[in-house]
């Protein structure tokens, strides 16, 4: 769980000129889906995929073949999902996507992340019009920075596709990179709550659940439900948060992914007010007790450490809690307290 904002759309800017223009052009076209523009999605999918590992080296292209499965899940009732993508070809392909609408820019954000490294990689923006989605951002591809743009085209209640291209020229042109054609095979996808993948960590194996929490932030007292589900059989987790207080409701999603390589766990939070990702607190587990730290930040011109703490875990229970310092990380004060308790199954 996580649930302190820090930064604003604002801090989007970075992001480059070029990319700010290809976003606002997104954000002023009719969008009539809105908020249920990736409703066509939710189910499972025979994906076909075509892949070109190096776009811009020059060589001659070669287009590698992979056939797999896509299961689409809907999060805050469909104002956000979670995609899953598994496939085999020359190499297996193992990769996610979490999507989070924002209703002021009436924008989507698509956030990518593979199980090989677990990490988040840079958001892509956009939105549906006409019947087609079209998201822009930004990749390292062949060792340089890219303009990368997704389209959703051709959608259909049974099919669809997806093609991805890339541009070195600041959109001048486009080389395709990644295609996809989706033939729907169910109308659901299931719960991942009975797999667990072998030889993965097994740390935040005791957050599957659903739990009733009560909620203290400063001098506000909140109460709600946590519901986790998992994702790449327990490889990585999404939570839900649902819970009202006197100073307002809390609405939000938390991503947890598992790095194989450094055995750290990354946790990363959005907000449903603007289904934007904040920066991530990475770590691990110790002695029963999980510790992850995000990078210091500035708050109020100072530096400020964050961490994020498990602790009192129990079949039944578990503690979380949010803690800053303004020393140098020497010293904690809790700002975000959370009790839970279990009442049922995960997602």
């Amino acid at each position: 769980m996580r649930t302190l904002k820090r930064f604003s759309a604002a801090a989007l800017a970075a992001a480059g000129i070029v990319l700010g223009q290809l976003q606002a052009t997104a954000a002023t076209a009719p969008a009539p889906s809105g908020a249920r523009g990736f409703d066509f999605d939710f189910g499972t999918w025979h994906t076909r995929i075509r892949r070109l590992a190096h776009p811009f080296t020059g060589a001659k292209p070669a287009w590698l073949t992979y056939d797999g499965v896509v299961t689409v899940r809907p999060v805050w009732g469909g104002a956000a999902s979670v995609e899953e993508i598994e496939a085999d070809g020359p190499s297996h392909l193992e990769l996610m996507n979490v999507r989070t609408y924002d209703p002021q820019s009436r924008q989507w954000t698509l956030n990518g992340a593979g199980s090989s490294d677990g990490t988040l990689g840079k958001p892509m923006y956009g939105a549906f019009s006409s019947g087609r989605g079209v998201f822009y951002g930004q990749e390292f591809v062949d060792g340089k920075i890219a303009l990368v743009r997704q389209t959703f085209f051709d959608i259909a209640p049974d099919s669809y596709d997806f093609r991805q291209a890339a541009s070195d020229d600041a959109g001048a042109t486009w080389k395709p990179d990644f295609v996809a054609h989706l033939t729907r095979t169910s109308l659901e996808a299931p719960s991942e709550g009975g797999r667990t993948a072998p030889g993965a960590s097994h740390d935040f194996d005791f957050n599957y659940g659903t739990w009733a929490t009560q909620i203290t932030a400063g001098s506000s007292i909140y109460s709600g439900t946590v519901a986790v589900r998992k994702i790449w059989d327990g490889r990585a987790l999404m939570e839900e948060i649902h819970a009202t207080g006197s100073a307002g409701k809390i609405e939000g999603l938390t991503l947890f992914l598992y790095d194989p390589q450094t055995r750290q766990w990354s946790q990363t939070y959005a907000d449903r007010s603007d289904g934007a990702f904040e920066r991530s607190a990475i770590g691990g587990f110790d002695g029963g007790r999980g510790t992850l730290v995000a990078f210091p930040a500035p708050n109020a011109g100072t530096m400020q450490c964050e961490r994020e703490v498990w602790s009192h875990i129990r079949p039944g229970g578990h503690r979380f809690e949010i803690q800053f310092s303004s020393d140098g990380c020497n010293t904690w004060k809790p700002a975000f307290v959370a009790n839970l308790r279990r009442v049922g199954p995960g997602l």
